[in-house]
């Protein structure tokens, strides 16, 4: 047996000197300089993850002070030499200058005491008494009070180190009297390569996988990692081998990543299953093997994006297969993969069926359906409306039919069903001058075949429809041109022609019945005191003439009674419910579809929100205007002027309105009774 006794690889390769701690050379190159300097604080806090070097720089720190070598003879002029007496009883244990305390067991007011009576003895053959607290954090607070007083103005031969890796529990009254440094967690490529230094000293051969596995075995800590290391050399002795680690450590095999997104990429949901049953049976945690399927599919987008693969912690041979791999993903499938394995970590960690959960989570994966780059989408219908403006969009392919197989037969024409357009502004158009007078039979072929009504046609004798029309021309000519701000949104007039026809129009097929059906003449000098524009709407063409319009028919009555009780119906609605009346106020009715009331609203967002309320506003229009409105239907129309009320907004009390609700509504009587409410406005 070997008289020299066994230490673990953290305890026998723990750094003695600045330069040996690893990935902390903003904190080495700091206190190296203030060594050289002679500007030392009375107290420093070291705080950072575990295992990454506070306490091992609290000791090299108080090394370095304590050292009787002269600065200019030492390494780097800061190191501690190793080799005076000061260093040497140190690192045997022997020094009684630096004392290691140990917080977590001497936390109490009692502790601090001792420690406070202690401190008045100066050292014994060195510079200065240090004192290294660790897992500060787990002082209590009245520990960390009786501790001010001391900290804040110690002797001179007095210096405190404290470690911890919680700094949010040290009081701030602490943290204000000391210089904080914080460690940082080593990444993987340091460990790395500090085990390949350690792998080299002990005669140990490992690949670059192996040590890739025990670096992020570590997560940042390199102290865990030399475990990992101490555990892996037990196992597998001088010659490191992955599958052997991977075993042992219950490390997932990347193996089975890739075929997670091999199965994805194929949506092989089957595969998915089989993939579960093997990672329950080979015992792996699910958490463990989703948390490495987060990090795979990090990877693959890193390749994916990035120009190289510096970014991703594997071997170089794995580092070529993920970019090879990513080359058949879109960079936002891989995020929606994220995100579902994201949501899976959450799901597992609570369920009782954690299995169940990671099987729903890869089936989601796989039948997951390639991702639309919406931008592209629209970019396309733009220049698709850019084209038809211009005219230039291509002809459709014609219709190939097989020789073997029969043309399918044509449709038989149906029968047109009567519908209501919503009116669309016409431009002007001006008649060609006709002969007045026209044979009987030319009269009954040219006669409309649409749903205008026979009253309009030809009932009154020739001279009464030319003068009509004549004074319906020359009160359109009278009549001043609005305003920007006052723009009409009916159809623009007609133009007086100089010889008006009194036939119907040469395009029958192309008149809509409007005039049927709302029937108030269009071109009248002057506003009616009930509405601000005209009703009547004309058929989207145009087509109507000025002796058209100058007979057409009034309004039905059960129109008119609906506009005459439209602003007291406003009202009402408002009175009931505040926000529906004022959307309804910025609407108007237009004409009648049978039963159906026609109404005009300024744009999407009020045809939206008002057909939502239909019952409701039938409802108080049936109290209103009578029942023989049995249906509401909204149209889009833009610059619809907002009704005129009996009571406008300025005119509405919202105290009145308020107190009204507490007398009728019992809920909001009990919120002002129990709970004591007010009104405020």
């Amino acid at each position: 047996m070997s008289d020299q006794r066994y230490l673990v690889a953290a305890r026998k390769y723990r750094p003695q000197l600045f330069h040996e701690l690893v990935a902390q050379e903003h904190v080495t190159g700091t206190l190296k300089n203030a060594i050289r300097l002679d500007r030392l604080a009375h107290a420093y806090l070291f705080s950072g993850p575990r295992g990454v070097g506070k306490t091992t720089a609290a000791r090299i720190l108080a090394k370095s002070i304590n050292c009787t070598t002269p600065l200019e003879e030492r390494a780097d002029g800061a190191e501690p030499c190793r080799t005076c007496d000061s260093c040497r009883t140190f690192e045997e244990g022997r020094s009684l200058n630096i004392i290691e305390i140990d917080a977590a067991s001497n936390n109490g007011v009692d502790d601090i005491r001792d420690l406070q009576e202690r401190i008045r003895i100066p050292p014994q053959g060195a510079n200065r008494k240090v004192y290294i607290v660790d897992e500060v954090h787990m002082l209590s607070k009245p520990a960390f009070n009786a501790l001010l007083k001391t900290l804040e103005e110690p002797p001179p031969h007095a210096l405190f180190i404290f470690a911890t890796t919680e700094p949010h529990k040290v009081l701030p009254t602490i943290l204000s009297r000391c210089q904080r440094f914080d460690f940082r967690r080593i990444p993987v490529p340091d460990i790395t390569a500090r085990l390949h230094e350690i792998c080299e000293a002990e005669s140990i051969t490992a690949d670059e996988a192996s040590l890739l596995l025990l670096a992020r075995k570590g997560d940042g800590a390199l102290r865990d990692a030399l475990s990992a290391f101490d555990q892996a050399v037990s196992l597998c002795g001088t010659a490191l081998g992955y599958a052997e680690l991977a075993q042992a450590l219950g490390v997932v095999d990347v193996d089975l990543f890739f075929e997670v997104t091999q199965h994805a990429a194929g949506h092989d949901s089957a595969g998915m299953l089989r993939l579960v049953e093997r990672i329950v049976r080979a015992g792996y945690d699910l958490q463990e093997f989703l948390v490495g399927l987060a990090e795979h599919l990090r990877n693959l987008l890193v390749a994916h994006t990035m120009p190289d693969t510096d970014l991703i912690e594997a071997a170089e041979a794995t580092r070529r297969r993920y970019a090879e791999d990513a080359a058949g993903f879109a960079e936002a499938d891989l995020l929606r993969l994220l995100m579902i394995v994201a949501e899976a970590e959450d799901a597992v960690k609570g369920s009782t069926q954690p299995r169940l959960k990671l099987e729903m989570a890869l089936l989601k994966m796989a039948a997951l359906t390639h991702s639309a780059d919406l931008r592209l989408a629209l970019q396309k219908i733009d220049r698709l409306e850019a084209l038809a403006r211009e005219g230039k969009l291509p002809a459709a392919p014609p219709t190939v039919v097989s020789e073997d197989r029969p043309p399918p037969p044509a449709p038989k024409p149906q029968p047109a069903a009567p519908r209501v357009e919503e009116p669309k502004p016409a431009a002007p158009r001006v008649e060609e001058p006709r002969p007045k007078e026209e044979t009987p039979q030319e009269k009954e072929q040219e006669k409309p075949e649409s749903g205008v009504s026979d009253s309009v046609s030809i009932e009154a004798p020739e001279e009464e429809k030319a003068e009509l029309a004549d004074e319906a021309a020359a009160d359109w000519q009278d009549e001043p041109e609005a305003d920007d701000e006052e723009i009409d949104p009916t159809p623009p007039p007609l133009a007086p022609t100089p010889a008006l026809s009194s036939a119907p129009s040469p395009e029958p097929q192309a008149a809509s019945g409007y005039l049927n059906l709302f029937g108030a003449p269009a071109l009248s000098k002057k506003k009616s005191q009930e509405h601000d524009e005209p009703s009547a709407y004309f058929s989207g063409d145009g087509g109507a003439t000025v002796a058209d319009v100058a007979l057409a028919v009034e309004a039905p009555p059960l129109l008119q009674q609906v506009e005459a009780a439209w602003p007291r119906y406003v009202k009402n609605v408002k009175m009931a419910r505040i926000h529906v009346g004022a959307l309804l106020q910025h609407t108007r009715p237009v004409g009648l579809d049978g039963e159906t009331l026609l109404i005009a609203v300024p744009d999407d967002f009020h045809q939206r929100l008002l057909g939502s309320q239909d019952a409701f506003l039938l409802q108080h229009l049936a109290e209103t205007a009578g029942d023989e409105v049995t249906d509401l239907r909204f149209v889009v129309q833009e610059a619809v002027e907002p009704a005129e009320t009996e009571e406008t907004a300025q005119d509405f009390d919202p105290l009145e309105y308020m107190q009204r609700k507490r007398e009728e509504s019992p809920v909001i009587r009990a919120l002002f009774d129990k709970f004591g409410g007010e009104i405020v406005w």
